[in-house]
C-alpha cells in the first residue's frame, strides 16, 4: 500500500495539471483525474494516502470517490476542496479548503492529515 501518494480528482483538467505541479514541487506524489472509475482503480492498486476531491463534482461521482475511498483505504485522509465558503468539512471528507486559499494551504492542510495517519 502507497500511503504517500495523493489523488487528486476533479473536472477541470487546467486546475487538476496546476494542483498536481504545485504538490509534486513540493514533494508529494500524485495521481491526478477527471474519471471516477480510474481514481477507484488507483485505490484498488494501493494508492490510498489522501484523496483531494474537488466540490464543483457532482454529489453522485463525490459520493462514490468517498465511499470507494473509505473502503479501500481506511487510514487514508479526504480533503474537499470548495469555492463557497462552508461552516464545517463536508460529511463525507475529513476536512476542507477553499480554493482560494492558496498552493501553501493546500500543502499545508495534507501535512497535517498525513502525519496524523502516521
Amino acid at each position: 500500500m502507497n500511503t504517500g501518494v495523493v489523488v487528486s480528482v476533479g473536472g477541470d483538467a487546467q486546475l487538476l495539471f496546476l494542483r498536481e505541479a504545485v504538490l509534486q514541487k513540493a514533494g508529494f506524489s500524485v495521481l491526478s483525474t477527471a474519471e471516477v472509475d480510474t481514481a477507484l482503480s488507483y485505490f484498488e492498486n494501493g494508492d490510498c494516502g489522501a484523496l483531494l476531491m474537488c466540490y464543483s463534482m457532482p454529489l453522485q461521482a463525490r459520493q462514490r470517490l468517498a465511499q470507494g475511498f473509505r473502503a479501500l483505504c481506511p487510514r487514508g485522509c479526504i480533503i474537499a476542496i470548495t469555492n463557497a465558503p462552508q461552516a464545517r468539512p463536508p460529511v463525507d471528507a475529513d476536512a476542507f479548503i477553499y480554493g482560494i486559499e492558496g498552493a501553501e494551504a493546500l500543502i499545508d492542510i495534507i501535512r497535517s492529515h498525513k502525519e496524523k495517519a502516521a
